[in-house]
C-alpha cells in the first residue's frame, strides 16, 4: 500500500483528567440549557456496573454522564459513526467513549466493554441500542455484559420531550444483579427496560 493511501492509526485514549475537567463543564452547560435535577445518586454502587438509561434524544448521553458526575471513571459505548467525525472522535475517546458497530456482533467492542467493567468503570450503554421509546424494546447487549462480568445493572430514567429551559428529571434507580450463568439474556433485557420506565414517576415534576 502506498504512503498516500495509508490511513494514520488513531492513537487517542481515555484520559481520566480530561473527563474530570469535562464533566463539570457538561453539567454547567446542560443546567443552563435545561435546568435539570438528579434523584438517586446514592444508588450508584462502588466499582464496575452497567449504567442503563433510556434514550430518545441526542442530549441523553451527556445528561447521563452529568448525572453520574466525577465520582466514577466512565466508559461509554457509542455508535461507530460518531468516531468518524474529524477531531470529535478524539474528544469522545478522551472521555472514555469507544465505538460499536451496531450492524454486527462487534467482538472488539464487547472485549473493550468487559475490560472496562473489570477495571471498575461505570459502563454507560443504552439498552435500546438507539433512540427509541419504551415500546421499541431492549437489545440483549447490556444484559449479556452484566452477566458475563458479574457486575450490577444500574437503571436510569431521563425525562423525555426535552426542550430549552424545560426542566429535565434524571432518576437513578436501585442497582440489581442479573441471574448468574444464564445465556437467556432476553428476559433480563426486558427487565432492565421495565425498571427504567418504572422510574418515570419518581423525582418530582
Amino acid at each position: 500500500m502506498s504512503r498516500e493511501t495509508q490511513k494514520p492509526a488513531k492513537q487517542a485514549k481515555y484520559h481520566p483528567r480530561f473527563q474530570w475537567l469535562a464533566i463539570p463543564c457538561i453539567q454547567f452547560a446542560y443546567q443552563f440549557w435545561y435546568g435539570y435535577t438528579v434523584t438517586g445518586r446514592e444508588n450508584i454502587p462502588q466499582g464496575g456496573c452497567v449504567v442503563c438509561p433510556n434514550h430518545n434524544q441526542n442530549s441523553d448521553p451527556p445528561l447521563a454522564a452529568a448525572a453520574l458526575g466525577n465520582s466514577s471513571r466512565l466508559s461509554v459505548m457509542a455508535k461507530k459513526e460518531l468516531f468518524e467525525m474529524p477531531l470529535l472522535w478524539r474528544l469522545f475517546t478522551w472521555l472514555g467513549g469507544f465505538p460499536v458497530d451496531r450492524g454486527k456482533a462487534d467482538l472488539a467492542a464487547i472485549k473493550t466493554a468487559m475490560r472496562a467493567l473489570k477495571d471498575g468503570k461505570k459502563l454507560l450503554i443504552f439498552p435500546q441500542g438507539t433512540r427509541g421509546t419504551e415500546a421499541d424494546g431492549a437489545k440483549e447487549g447490556a444484559a449479556m455484559l452484566a452477566v458475563k462480568t458479574g457486575v450490577p445493572i444500574l437503571p436510569m430514567y431521563i425525562s423525555e420531550d426535552k426542550k430549552f429551559r424545560r426542566h429535565v428529571r434524571i432518576v437513578i434507580g436501585e442497582p440489581f444483579m442479573p441471574p448468574s450463568g444464564t445465556r437467556d439474556y432476553a428476559p433480563i433485557a426486558d427487565d432492565i427496560l421495565r425498571r427504567i420506565y418504572a422510574l418515570r414517576g419518581e423525582g418530582g415534576k
